[in-house]
């Protein structure tokens, strides 16, 4: 599987087929990987889930901390990566809770 570094996302492509990033690896492990985006509604949920597995994962907004004081936080989109090898497991999960979201 090759690995962006600059999105975060695993794919069998020679080009990213989310961002067009053309610098591409060979994925590891301990690689962060792109899980889901939601809206800030769903995130606890999907903390919790994460937490209750003993799934590691890095939240962060899509719109930065400035932005979201003045537009409102539930404007803002929340990213969801976890390390490359917890990343089915975790699809596993989430396509329970998403099964629209996850492929």
């Amino acid at each position: 599987m090759n690995y962006c570094s600059r999105c975060f996302h695993v794919f069998e492509q020679d080009q990213c087929p989310v961002c067009r990033n053309r610098k591409i690896r060979k994925v590891t492990e301990e690689d962060l990987c792109f899980l889901i985006e939601k809206q800030l509604i769903w995130t606890e949920i999907i903390k919790q889930t994460l937490e209750e597995h003993e799934i590691p994962y890095q939240c962060r907004g899509d719109k930065g901390a400035g932005l979201a004081i003045k537009m409102g936080p539930y404007l803002e989109n929340y990213e969801f990566c976890v390390p490359y090898c917890y990343l089915e497991k975790a699809r596993i999960l989430m396509n329970k809770i998403f099964p629209d979201d996850i492929s």
